[in-house]
């Protein structure tokens, strides 16, 4: 390069540097703005860049709608901004927040459903999180069947969607119904349904139903997850011997109000799944078990054992007699009436 260039040369590097400076902290920088706060906004079909832009600084999370506006150029990202609920943080950059509308990143509500809850629960949570209408999510699970596995005609079945909303964390789009969400856990359960566990399933005697039924209370009873086969093991030997189950959480599921301790006089409640008064499977799911539970339930550890008693920790020990277990029950609990 000749020497009367090289200024010219270097000229041009800087102006280019002081150019992308001045774009990287004026136009795509909101630093100005950063709260942290999460901040919502609905873009509608047929707004243009520059309405996005105005409604943008008017939530506070641009510095002025004309460097948005520039930002959307350079990047070529004018026609690309999608109609949707979004949720950014206050202090983000004009590109991230370009690249989250761009690509659709519309707002989610993270909904966590505990493994074993029931649909009262489910309903209650949803509520109590802001997500949807207790009631309506109650309404729609009682008779919604959309997999021939889920059909029962049992009349005293209180939810038949019951044990088939899958426990899990779901991402949930703003505004979803309750019928929309119910559906997506459905979904999740079939899913969750693996060639490998279908092909178990087709070796059981027991139906998908009565499986999950067993997998409910097994889970319900269950604090430690290495526990579960033996407990599937004692309520499916009891089956075979004709013995009531005699599960406490059949009758929790049909209490007015949740009890930590199941009282003896709780066990007379008078309804088809109290266990301890009616032999052989109750109508339905009493919730919504996890896979493992399920998988435990295919796979049992088969033993002797008839009984079992939680101790303090919430492990359980587990008896052949019913004189054993009246034993275990005293030493865990004191000289309790029996």
């Amino acid at each position: 390069m000749s020497k009367k260039f090289l200024p010219m040369a270097v000229a041009l590097v800087l102006a280019v540097l002081f150019g992308g400076y001045w774009y990287l902290n004026y136009f795509n920088n909101n630093a100005g703005l950063a709260t942290g706060e999460k901040v919502h906004f609905t873009i509608t079909k047929g707004m243009t860049t520059r309405d996005i832009a105005n409604l943008l600084h008017e939530k506070k999370v641009i510095s002025t709608p004309e460097s948005f506006l520039i930002t959307a150029k350079v990047r070529r990202m004018e026609d690309a901004l999608k109609a949707g609920n979004y949720e950014i943080t206050a202090g983000m950059s004009n590109a991230d927040i370009l690249e989250i509308i761009a690509t659709g990143k519309t707002r989610y509500n993270v909904f966590t459903v505990p493994e074993a809850s029931s649909i009262r629960e489910i309903a209650r949570k949803l509520e109590k999180e802001h997500l949807g209408s207790a009631a309506r999510f109650e309404e729609a699970a009682v008779n919604y069947t959309p997999y021939p596995y889920m059909e029962t005609s049992n009349p005293d079945v209180i939810f038949k969607a019951e044990g088939f909303a899958y426990p899990a964390t779901y991402y949930l789009p703003e505004g979803a119904s309750e019928k929309e969400i119910l559906t997506r856990m459905v979904k999740e359960f079939n899913t969750r349904l693996t060639p490998e566990v279908r092909e178990q399933l087709s070796k059981n005697t027991m139906s998908l139903r009565d499986v999950v039924s067993m997998a409910a209370m097994v889970e319900r009873e269950a604090t430690f997850r290495e526990e579960m086969p033996l407990i599937a093991g004692v309520f499916l030997k009891r089956l075979e011997m004709n013995m009531p189950i005699q599960s406490d959480t059949t009758v929790q599921y049909v209490l007015s109000e949740h009890k930590e301790e199941v009282m003896y006089s709780d066990l007379k409640v008078q309804s088809p799944y109290n266990t301890y008064l009616h032999p052989g499977m109750p109508p339905g799911p009493i919730a919504n078990p996890s896979m493992e539970a399920i998988k435990a339930v295919l796979d049992p550890v088969k033993t002797d054992y008839l009984y079992f008693v939680a101790d303090k920790d919430g492990h359980h020990r587990f008896t052949k007699t019913y004189e054993e277990h009246k034993q275990m029950i005293r030493s865990i609990h004191g000289d309790v009436e029996l």
